[in-house]
């Protein structure tokens, strides 16, 4: 099944870095291919053409997995991560589409996350602008964060994933939220040297476990939130970066 409207999201696998003369180059195996197609609001998940040429076999497999995943995605009997995950690294391929210029992103993706499963929307926008845009890791990380706002809800929220569950959906993302951990994690440091309790209390990684809600904060370029948890969860964030919030 096809459709001229729809793009590709990559389930699994495995992805290969490599050092080249012109910088990081990113390949993959092992993907599961499932299409995305914008309906009303919503996104519908297809079944994905086969795409072994000549092995038969190979792709009549895929694309039942394909088909079988499609069809739990659109009945909604997938796990929370997976929902979410399809339904980013999607909004993310449809708006990157047909665009030229990657400043436009804002008025095709702004919008406000809470903290939670959502957020995995941030590292998929960075993978797709380093790896597919080529852009530089500054000038990526400003474009995502222009494009999000975190406002943390008065309720709490499932803040922790594992990583290890984001690995499996994609490997790639799981990769760039380590990344964003070590720089967010080094002005920590140089902030509170030695530190090492506050460091690891603050950090967007923790005992293997994904912080959504300061994924967001440290990804994000406005946070809307009570003074509670200015003063609590997110304190040392404010304490670095004061400019992005705004008292709720």
């Amino acid at each position: 099944m096809t459709d001229s409207g729809a793009v590709t999201v990559y389930f699994g696998g495995q992805a290969h870095e490599v050092w080249t003369g012109d910088g990081l180059m990113v390949t993959y195996e092992g993907r599961l291919p499932v299409l995305a197609v914008a309906e009303g609001g919503d996104v519908r998940a297809l079944a994905a053409a086969p795409g072994r040429a000549g092995d038969v076999k190979a792709d009549y497999n895929a694309s039942a997995r394909s088909a079988e995943l499609a069809a739990r995605l659109n009945s909604g009997s997938v796990p929370e991560l997976t929902a979410s995950y399809f339904t980013a690294a999607a909004r993310v391929a449809l708006a990157l589409r047909d665009l030229d210029d990657t400043s436009k992103l804002p008025s095709l993706l702004k919008c406000e996350l809470s903290g939670s499963l959502d957020a995995v929307i941030l590292p998929e926008l960075l993978r797709a602008l380093l790896d597919e845009r080529r852009l530089g890791w500054d000038e990526a990380m400003g474009v995502v964060a222009s494009c999000f706002d975190l406002r943390m809800p008065g309720r709490a929220t499932p803040g922790a994933v594992p990583l290890g569950a984001i690995a499996a959906l994609q490997p790639r993302t799981a990769s760039l939220i380590r990344a964003v951990n070590e720089r967010f994690c080094s002005l920590l440091w140089d902030a509170w040297p030695g530190d090492w309790r506050r460091i690891g209390e603050s950090a967007i990684i923790r005992d293997g476990e994904v912080c959504m809600d300061t994924l967001c904060a440290a990804m994000c370029a406005h946070i809307f939130c009570t003074k509670e948890r200015r003063a609590g969860s997110l304190r040392s964030i404010y304490i670095l970066m004061p400019a992005k919030f705004t008292d709720i």
